[in-house]
């Protein structure tokens, strides 16, 4: 019986002495937020200069999709006339993405305006059970565009 005790006495050491070696990291632990999924917008900003313009998505009109998977993004947005009515529309874009805690970097690395890809935007995000708020500035000094975007996504069941 005393050989027992002194066999689990010495296991247990064992394994205390190694996991006291295990290395430490002197990075603190990084708040990553599952934001996977499939989402649809349900309303936009943009905010030039003093002018903020207010976009509703119009669902009988319009519709946007963005797509989050490990590392990369993917969005849409066309109008729902095919391409026949008054204002006709389609974009689409994708590429690479790091979160950080609320740190959120796309690198756009292709899309349907040509002029905007290989480009890398900075926002911050915002997770409110599955509402997604987007939210950063497009810079692109070439194409005379500098504004500031807030966009508002549900998570898609």
């Amino acid at each position: 019986m005393k050989n027992l005790i002194n066999q689990k006495l010495i296991i247990l050491s064992f394994v205390a002495a190694c996991s006291s070696c295990a290395p430490k990291s002197d990075k603190p632990a990084e708040n990553i937020q599952n934001i996977a999924g499939t989402y649809r917008l349900l309303e936009s900003k943009t905010i030039k200069g003093t002018d903020t313009i207010l976009a509703f998505t119009d669902a009988s009109k319009t519709e946007m999709f963005k797509m989050f998977n490990g590392d990369h993004f993917s969005f849409f947005n066309h109008d729902k006339e095919k391409g026949k009515g008054k204002e006709p529309l389609f974009v689409s874009g994708g590429g690479t993405y790091t979160l950080i805690g609320n740190k959120y970097k796309e690198h756009l690395q292709y899309c349907s305006m040509r002029d905007w890809e290989n480009n890398t935007f900075d926002f911050e995000l915002t997770q409110k059970g599955d509402t997604l708020i987007q939210k950063g500035e497009e810079n692109l000094p070439e194409l005379g565009v500098k504004q500031i975007i807030i966009e508002t996504y549900i998570k898609l069941k």
